[in-house]
């Protein structure tokens, strides 16, 4: 039996045609395409949420024709805001003249390096500026013309940039601060850090140091290769040495401290050098201090010692003398008993000078006496104690003691030094520390001697003077020592002052006469301390002790 059909159109062929070939399609490439449009969405999540901010250009329409999640969080506009927006709007001037070249200028755009990063700013809605890295790419996509802006934030990069510059520089302004020649050296002995006391100290600039073998660069450090070497090494845990340099007439001592330096990468040493000088000296003066304090003691010792045979013998001279009086009628008793004329005796004695001779020895020993009468005063530790003195007898008693030392009695003798006094004994008690006040008056008197024995112009005939003199002067008590010795140029009275500063010869002074001499009026009296000369005219120095008031001999004060 046939089978009848129904004859078709050709609207419905058509139909049926066009259902088989979508059909087809989808068989052959809707799996595909699918797979695409995941891509496309997987890949605009990663743009999206970026940490950097996208920015697509057209250069077309110059406005933005995309941008990520990341743009309109750090500029806080809306999609709404900046899509089809210029892009002055989040881009500073100088970038989007930049944009401008970079499309218009076509020698600009084929030498146009797609590594190239610049640095700009993102320009925020609420007038905030970020700071950012941007690299741009230009590419053409459906004939048309796209600039894809890449912009990093480089705000936390900047402010480690900037804490690391400010650690930096506060390392290196402290190492240069030190007052210590502080040096680094790799592990072949060059010099990695010279720091600005170094530079000073050598007159090398840390460029010219930089990189150069450190034993060129201090030549003095040659004594120290092998704990240097030893040290960067690792054989040695470093060490201290001491040592001096000689500059003209001055030994200067240093101390050398060497410590390793030790990464995991490299092997080094640090190089540290003191200048102790003063330290040194100190030390000595400390020592010398302590063997005068010593002698000081003996001293004292001795001059109860001498005192007791020193009484004996004046009293034996006088005992005689009172023997020669004929002011006792005991003696003309006796020599008659004897039946010798007592005036016989009295003319054989002057005849012979026995006399003379007795009164000679007496005065002799009453000045002993005195000297170590003002010794043992002086030897005393007051303190600093001030008491209601006599300033008069202060200064007296200072001219005493500086004339019983055997050094300058035996350079000047009777006739070498004359001593002027020109003292107002008129002025009362003051409240002052007398065995201080007597210590720089001992310190300048023996200054003013050794200047003037010491000036290679003075003739040997000429006569050295030193003239003491003790005034009312206003509200204070002036006292003046002046001398007719060789004096001082400028930059030794600036300097005569300092601690340790001396023009005697090695061995002849420490430095501290003058130094110690200021600071006890100055500081422990409150007073004023004047030098007043200059070359080839002698030296005065002026001090001035406040009168704050009149003291009773009951008055003390610490």
């Amino acid at each position: 039996m046939r089978r009848r059909y129904k004859k078709e159109s050709n609207e419905d062929i058509r139909n049926k045609l066009i259902g088989l070939g979508e059909n087809s399609m989808r068989k052959s490439y809707y799996p595909e395409l699918r797979e695409r449009i995941n891509e496309l969405e997987r890949f605009r999540a990663l743009v999206e949420h970026a940490n950097d901010a996208l920015f697509v250009l057209d250069a077309f329409s110059w406005s933005f024709a995309d941008i990520n999640k990341t743009s309109l969080k750090k500029t806080n506009y809306s999609r709404e805001e900046l899509i089809d927006s210029p892009p002055e709007l989040v881009f500073p001037e100088e970038t989007c003249f930049l944009l401008h070249e970079v499309l218009t200028d076509d020698e600009v755009y084929s030498s146009w390096d797609k590594e190239d990063v610049s640095t700009t700013e993102l320009l925020c809605k609420d007038g905030a500026k970020i700071p950012v890295e941007m690299t741009l790419r230009v590419h053409f996509v459906g004939g048309r013309l796209y600039i894809v802006m890449v912009a990093r934030d480089v705000r936390r990069r900047l402010a480690d940039q900037r804490e690391l510059r400010r650690t930096r520089n506060y390392l290196a302004n402290l190492i240069d601060s030190m007052k210590s020649i502080l040096v680094g050296v790799d592990e072949k002995a060059n010099v990695v850090l010279w720091n600005a006391h170094a530079v000073a100290e050598t007159g090398i600039s840390e460029v010219d140091a930089q990189g150069h073998f450190v034993f060129e660069m201090m030549q003095e450090l040659r004594r120290f290769e092998h704990l240097i070497y030893g040290t960067i090494h690792g054989e040695v845990e470093g060490g201290t040495e001491i040592f001096h340099v000689d500059r003209g007439a001055e030994s200067v001592f240093f101390e050398i401290v060497v410590f390793p330096f030790k990464s995991e990468d490299e092997a080094g040493a640090v190089i540290r050098i003191d200048d102790i000088t003063a330290r040194t000296r100190m030390e000595e003066v400390m020592v010398q201090t302590e063997k005068m304090m010593t002698v000081g003691g003996l001293a004292a010792g001795m001059a109860h010692e001498i005192n007791n045979p020193l009484g004996g013998i004046l009293q034996g001279v006088q005992n005689i003398l009172r023997r020669l009086s004929s002011d006792l009628n005991k003696n003309k008793m006796i020599a008659n008993e004897l039946g010798i004329p007592f005036d016989k005796v009295l003319q054989y004695c002057e005849r012979r000078g026995i006399i003379n001779k007795l009164q000679s020895v007496q005065q002799m020993g009453e000045r002993s006496a005195r000297i170590v009468s003002n010794m043992l005063q002086f030897s005393r530790q007051s303190g600093g104690e001030k008491v209601c003195s006599d300033i008069a007898k202060v200064v007296e008693t200072a001219i005493d003691l500086s004339f019983s030392g055997y050094d300058i009695y035996r350079k000047s003798g009777d006739r070498g030094i004359e001593i002027v006094r020109d003292l107002d004994s008129s002025i009362s008690n003051i409240l002052c520390s007398p065995s201080e006040i007597e210590q720089v008056l001992i310190n300048l008197i023996k200054n003013s001697v050794q200047a003037i024995y010491s000036d290679p112009d003075r003739n040997e005939d000429s006569r050295g003077v030193i003239t003491v003199r003790l005034k009312l002067e206003s509200e204070f008590v002036r006292i003046e020592v002046e001398d007719n010795g060789p004096g001082m140029d400028n930059e030794t009275r600036k300097n005569a002052l300092e601690p340790f500063f001396t023009t005697k010869a090695a061995g002849e002074g420490t430095g501290l006469g003058l130094f110690v001499s200021y600071f006890i009026i100055t500081q422990k009296h409150g007073g004023l301390f004047t030098i007043e000369t200059s070359p080839g005219e002698g030296m005065t120095v002026i001090i001035r002790i406040p009168i704050t008031f009149y003291c009773s001999s009951e008055t003390r004060i610490s």
